[in-house]
């Protein structure tokens, strides 16, 4: 038997016609002096306060001007209720919308700030909305440039300045996810999240408001659906009543005879569209204009109607929701320039019209702030607030061993685990076996502050310490730990830790830390924490993401080895690659991937992954809304998908961990493995050695990987073969860094492939024989 070794994997060019897979190009100002990237910043930040200078004093003529109900009405309604069949085409096209519903939360702050004027305010036409949507977003994105951390003093010497600026990037990056940003989570995960832990003092805050804050959540979610379905009948009564009609007197006829409540106006209304040289475009557009008046009524909440349907008093509701609201001209001293970044429309989110009755344009602002929205209610009340202090620790810890126990069937869990460490005792959260891996979870149920939103460095600074190095460190301690008893138990010598979970065969410890709360995102970026050298963390940091991003991950792979990989890799690549994006992004990355970067350092690299989370938003954005398309799949050939099925129906011990090299390897590799190895199974299935002898390939990874890969091609009448494969694993060896060779021995016979034997083998300098698991 002959091997020949393939050389160590170097980052391929993407091709341009490809339709799935990162597409890599330089930064703009990669290579240029240092004085002329400052030059560019300072001009990019000139025209940036410009362009605020320009924009503020307009929008704020125009909102004083123009009514406010129905200005925030229509921005709402054009600006995020898309009926859910044209999301679904659109989003499929690469789709993303201009407005964001922290621009409508401003505008609405901005509305507040005036009261009603019925005498002097106009009907925003269709220019004044369209002014809305191009002002307002330009506004965000000067008032954030204008912060750029790219600019660097006068004199400040170059190491001073980086680590200012370092800090000041992640300051920028939190303040501009708390202006803009509010999917913590898709909305039935929120929603789930929300009710199943506010259930826990559902009967102590019914003592003190008179109604259950389940109800609350119950509330708000039928108004989301109420007001969409009330935006969408109100859009296919305007299409049924004019769509085809053959002249702009027909469609007259029709908007009169389905809108009977503009009849005073319908003379004028007639002159007008039916004028010589008005088009029936211009027509149609000219009714729109006029329906639009209709919206905002169609956001109005009646107490008195909304009570009965939620079985809650409509006196009690209204009483509460008089907490949830703000009345127009009560944010009068309101400086515009604050609302970026603390916005009172946040906390409460509906305008106070008249008694028992509000407008609500934003009922899913409350679940995006659901937090802090109910620590702002029950701050009155030490008690409570104590209760739910202590319900949000045993809920995470609670649902994120549920999520393992469904995601990872079979698993052995153990929770509250105590040991010690000197003279202190820990108490790890979570730990979990799945066949040889090891999983430590700690669950951090602390809160995130305002004050740390808004980007204050010393509360920032806090929280990443609280939420991100703490419990990262304690896993750190453990798996040290772990990691000396695994190689006593290897030794034949008693363990040390008292372990709850049986500790032979382990190969791999895999950490993991989840919040509660989501930190801005800013758990998904730790090379930025590091470069802003605030992490001052001990052991290597753990992959940390919030409970609602823990569901997706596991809701969306299919198979428990694809779960596990993924966690797997997220930790193994922490530190090897700088990244900025949310979890989602890099699920969406890991699903065209794997995660395989090749040799990429991230000294020279960072993957910008901002977006990436579009297939997956798809499904769970249409999801919620009752439409099913496929789940989006990992890019995993189906030769590689066969064998890991293959591994997970025999599951003999050490399956996952061959699973998880299979989809370590590259999807590009994947395909070109199999096209050597069918090549070389033609030849050994007719009794043909291959040219050179060569009946195996074996895959050195990158330096800094430490695990080999190779498949040896026999015939399964053939004699045994164990013995080529420990000679293949010791070849791997001779690579100094390679710690694990796993060798795959596929059947020559079959058509589809089907491996013979699949051996895990471990170099040992206690022992020069490897360890194999079949």
């Amino acid at each position: 038997m002959m091997v020949k070794k393939k050389n160590p994997r170097k980052p391929k060019k993407a091709k341009s016609n490809s339709a799935r897979g990162p597409f890599m190009v330089g930064h703009p100002l990669n290579g240029l002096p240092s004085n002329i990237r400052r030059q560019f910043v300072l001009e990019s930040v000139a025209r940036s306060k410009a362009k605020y200078a320009e924009l503020l004093p307009k929008l704020l003529e125009s909102v004083s001007r123009l009514a406010p109900l129905h200005s925030v009405a229509l921005m709402s309604t054009y600006g995020l209720m898309g009926a859910a069949e044209r999301q679904d085409k659109a989003v499929g096209k690469g789709w993303k919308p201009r407005i964001q519903q922290g621009h409508v939360e401003y505008l609405q702050a901005l509305c507040l700030r005036h009261p009603i004027d019925l005498e002097n305010s106009h009907f925003p036409a269709p220019p004044d909305i369209q002014n809305y949507f191009d002002w307002i977003p330009a506004l965000f994105e000067a008032s954030q440039l204008i912060r750029h951390p790219g600019v660097a003093a006068e004199g400040e010497n170059e190491i001073t300045s980086q680590n200012r600026m370092a800090i000041a990037g992640v300051q920028e990056f939190i303040r501009g996810h708390t202006s803009v940003v509010r999917n913590w989570g898709y909305f039935k995960n929120v929603t789930r999240i929300s009710r199943a832990l506010f259930e826990r003092i559902d009967e102590p805050f019914s003592r003190v408001f008179g109604l259950k804050l389940t109800k609350v959540i119950d509330i708000f979610e039928s108004l989301v659906r109420q007001q969409e379905d009330r935006i969408n009948d109100h859009r296919e009564k305007i299409h049924q009543a004019f769509a085809r009609k053959p002249s702009q007197g027909a469609m007259v006829d029709a908007f009169f005879a389905a809108y009977p409540e503009f009849h005073g106006e319908l003379a004028e209304f007639r002159a007008r569209l039916t004028a010589p040289g008005v088009s029936m475009q211009e027509a149609f557009g000219r009714i729109l204009a006029m329906t639009d008046r209709l919206v905002a009524q169609l956001l109005i909440i009646d107490c008195e109607k909304l009570g009965p349907e939620h079985n809650v008093d409509p006196k009690v509701l209204g009483t509460f929701f008089n907490w949830l609201s703000i009345g127009l001209g009560d944010l009068d001293e309101v400086d515009p320039e604050a609302l970026f970044l603390d916005n009172p429309v946040w906390l409460r989110p509906l305008i106070y019209f008249s008694r028992n009755s509000y407008f609500c344009a934003l009922p899913q602002t409350l679940m995006s702030f659901v937090f802090p929205i109910v620590d702002e209610l029950i701050h009155p009340y030490p008690d409570l607030a104590k209760k739910l202090s202590l319900a949000r620790a045993s809920f995470l810890e609670d649902e994120v061993a549920a999520l393992f126990e469904k995601g990872l069937p079979g698993a052995q869990l153990s929770r509250g685990f105590k040991w010690r460490e000197g003279s202190q005792q820990f108490e790890s959260d979570l730990v979990i076996r799945y066949d040889t891996t090891i999983l430590l979870v700690e669950a951090k149920s602390g809160k995130v502050s305002w004050p740390a939103l808004r980007g204050a460095p010393a509360r920032m600074i806090d929280h990443i310490r609280t939420l991100i190095v703490e419990p990262s460190d304690q896993s750190g301690k453990l798996a040290q730990r772990l990691q000396e008893d695994i190689e006593r138990v290897r030794g034949g010598r008693p363990t040390q830790l008292r372990f709850p979970l049986p500790m032979e065969g382990i190969t791999c410890v895999v950490r993991l830390s989840v919040t509660l709360h989501d930190f801005a995102t800013l758990q998904s970026v730790p090379g930025m924490l590091a470069e802003a050298d605030v992490l001052k963390n001990t052991f290597p940091l753990a992959p940390c993401m919030s409970l609602a991003d823990l569901e997706t991950v596991l809701d969306l792979f299919d198979e428990p080895h694809v779960r596990l990989h993924y966690l797997r890799r997220r930790a193994e690549l922490l530190f090897k690659i700088n990244t900025i994006g949310d979890e989602l992004d890099m699920l969406g990355f890991y699903l065209d991937t794997s995660l395989d970067v090749g040799a990429m350092s991230k000294e020279r690299n960072t993957f910008l992954l901002t977006g990436y989370s579009k297939k997956v938003d798809r499904y769970y954005t249409l999801l919620d809304e009752g439409i099913r398309i496929p789940k989006p799949q990992p890019n995993i050939s189906a030769w590689f998908t066969r064998l890991c099925e293959q591994l997970s129906k025999r599951k003999h011990p050490g399956w996952s961990e061959i699973a998880c090299a299979l989809l370590s390897v590259s999807p590009t590799d994947q395909r070109t493995i199999e096209r050597r190895v069918r090549k070389i199974s033609a030849k050994v299935k007719v009794g043909k050695m291959p040219k050179d002898d060569h009946d195996a390939i074996l895959s050195i990874p990158p330096a800094g990987m430490k695990q080999a890969l190779a498949f040896l091609v026999k015939r399964s009448d053939g004699v045994g073969y164990g013995a080529d494969s420990q000679n293949i694993a010791k070849a791997s060896f001779e690579t100094p860094y390679v710690e694990k060779s796993i060798v795959i021995v596929v059947d020559a016979m079959s058509d589809e492939l089907t491996y013979l034997s699949a051996g895990l083998f471990i170099a040992n300098e206690r022992n020069p024989n490897m360890t194999v698991f079949l």
